[in-house]
C-alpha cells in the first residue's frame, strides 16, 4: 500500500488528537487546605499513569489528595475508592 500526502496528514490528525485527549489539565492548588494536605502518590491509582501536583483533577479522600491523569479516572475512583487501594 502506497502512502501519499493525505494518508499522512490524516495520520498525523489522529495522533494528534490522541495525544490532546491525554493530557492531564494543570493548575497551581488553590486553596489552603489543598496546599496543607499531604499527596498520597504521584501515580493515579486507577489507570496507574503519573501525575505530578498541578493537576485540576483531585480528591481529598481519608486526609490525602489523589491526583488523577482525566475527569474519567477520578470519576472512577470516587464511585469505590477502597477498590483501588486508597486506604
Amino acid at each position: 500500500m502506497k502512502f501519499n500526502t493525505l494518508h499522512i496528514a490524516l495520520l498525523v490528525s489522529i495522533l494528534l488528537a490522541a495525544c490532546q485527549q491525554s493530557t492531564p489539565k494543570t493548575a497551581q492548588p488553590t486553596t489552603a487546605n489543598q496546599e496543607t494536605l499531604p499527596w498520597a502518590t504521584d501515580i493515579d491509582l486507577v489507570c496507574e499513569m503519573k501525575v505530578d501536583k498541578t493537576t485540576e483533577d483531585t480528591v481529598h479522600y481519608n486526609g490525602k489528595i489523589y491526583g488523577f491523569c482525566n475527569p474519567g479516572c477520578k470519576e472512577t475512583f470516587q464511585e469505590n475508592p477502597a477498590k483501588y487501594g486508597a486506604k
